[in-house]
């Protein structure tokens, strides 16, 4: 009998096309988390393959290649395959990743972030340096427990990223001079005392003109790499005629107005992960190694025979 395949997916709106009917797909087991539980769970060989934040899939090569230098070999190939089969990305707009602000622009000194997801925070801090030219604090809620994701931009290790200020958990009290807010809840926040607000994805399409990449598909390297693809491949296809139908779902189950689920799913969020969506990538990743938010060295790396 064959065994199953693990599969984790994120339980946001964005990644409902990315992994239609796979509840339901026999064969394979389908796990729901937040973003930033899924790098875990691939790690420790929970799944066979997840949907990665972009940041952490990188740690994940650099620390591959870190292992191999420390033993005195070549640099081996990691145990983490990215697979050209889908992502969570935008070419302006994405909607679901809004910074709100509560004081001009010009006086803000501390960031609140939120916890779930890892590259939205990388992102907030890249464009922090690098579009509106602030050095400010980051802060962070209370780390989530078990099943929750854990809190916190990636940790720039191993490598030789650049220092910055340590973020810190938000203090009771001190209420932050703007906010991130990500994923159903970024869709239809609305923040009365907001005096500005931006939307991540727009703000990265301003700074590159390259599309930013939130996440792709990532397997372990001995995994069944080739029934995982044309798994997911699949469920891509099934996923990208069925949003209308997934539209009307946001409506009933999450309580979303059907037209901004309707406007994610068909015209801010971009499925494609093609040579566009790589060249913005990694654009976003020297900035990040550059910032100090990201270790050196990593790269991607696809499964053999793939057409790049």
């Amino acid at each position: 009998m064959t065994e199953a395949i693990k599969i984790g997916s994120v339980r946001f709106l964005n990644a409902w096309p990315l992994a239609f009917g796979l509840e339901a797909e026999p064969g394979v087991e389908l796990r729901l988390e937040v973003p930033s539980a899924l790098e875990p769970l691939l790690r420790s060989a929970e799944v066979d393959a997840a949907l990665i934040p972009a940041i952490e899939y990188l740690r994940l090569a650099c620390e591959g290649g870190e292992r191999a230098r420390s033993a005195g070999a070549a640099p081996a190939p990691t145990g983490f395959l990215a697979l050209p089969v889908g992502a969570v990305a935008s070419r302006g707009p994405i909607g679901s990743i809004r910074l709100f602000g509560y004081t001009e622009m010009a006086n803000v000194r501390r960031v609140l972030l939120d916890p779930t997801s890892r590259t939205s925070n990388a992102l907030a801090r890249v464009l922090f340096e690098r579009r509106w030219r602030r050095r400010v604090h980051f802060v962070l809620p209370e780390t989530p427990g078990p099943g929750q994701g854990a809190a916190g931009p990636a940790k720039a290790k191993p490598g030789r990223a650049r220092a910055k200020p340590r973020s810190e958990e938000a203090k009771p009290g001190r209420a932050p001079d703007a906010a991130l807010v990500i994923g159903d809840a970024g869709l239809v926040a609305e923040r009365p005392a907001a005096v500005w607000q931006y939307d991540l994805g727009l703000e990265w399409d301003r700074l590159v003109h390259r599309p930013f990449v939130y996440a792709f598909w990532v397997t372990r390297a001995d995994a069944d790499v080739g029934r995982i693809v044309d798994v997911l491949s699949a469920a891509l296809r099934r996923g990208l005629e069925a949003r209308e139908q997934l539209a009307a779902r946001a409506r009933d189950e999450l309580g979303m107005p059907l037209e901004v689920a309707r406007r994610h799913l068909l015209e801010q969020v971009h499925y494609e992960f093609g040579p566009r969506e790589r060249k913005g990538l990694l654009a976003f990743y020297e900035m990040a190694v550059e910032e100090g938010i990201a270790p050196e060295g990593g790269r991607l790396r696809f499964p053999p025979g793939t057409a790049l």
